[in-house]
């Protein structure tokens, strides 16, 4: 799913929220596949909060799939709470396009406590890349 933000802008720098998880592993997939949409384009594989060396593993495999895709991609691991790390890459990096996987925890989680899904399209006024 696609969420726009209100202004348009050319689409040059793309971050990647990287959890490990099966979504963001459908996104690494499909940006793999459909590299002639993508090429050209900067990419930044970003796992935010503390690694473990099983994260780290994907991250670097995620980041090779990329690359033997045509890609030129940074990997990196910074700490912090995701929502604000992110949020902060995004605008740091000058991103222009966000990509992550929705809603990675149960219903009940995001309804007491949020999510980082539902953080990042509010905090982050770029267009927003969700696979499922």
């Amino acid at each position: 799913m696609l969420v726009a933000s209100r202004e348009f802008r050319p689409i040059q720098r793309i971050l990647i929220a990287f959890d490990g998880g099966p979504s963001v592993s459908k996104a690494i997939d499909y940006l793999a596949r459909a590299r002639s949409q993508f090429q050209g384009l900067e990419m930044h594989l970003l796992f935010a909060g503390l690694p473990t060396d099983e994260g780290a593993k994907r991250l670097d495999q995620a980041a090779t799939l990329l690359g033997n895709s045509g890609y030129s991609v940074e990997a990196s691991i910074e700490p912090g709470q995701p929502e604000t790390t992110i949020a902060a890459s995004v605008q740091n990096r000058q991103i222009d396009l966000l990509v992550m996987g929705a809603y990675g925890h149960s219903r009940i989680r995001s309804f007491i406590i949020g999510s980082t899904t539902t953080e990042m399209i509010r905090s982050c006024a770029i267009p927003v890349v969700l696979f499922r």
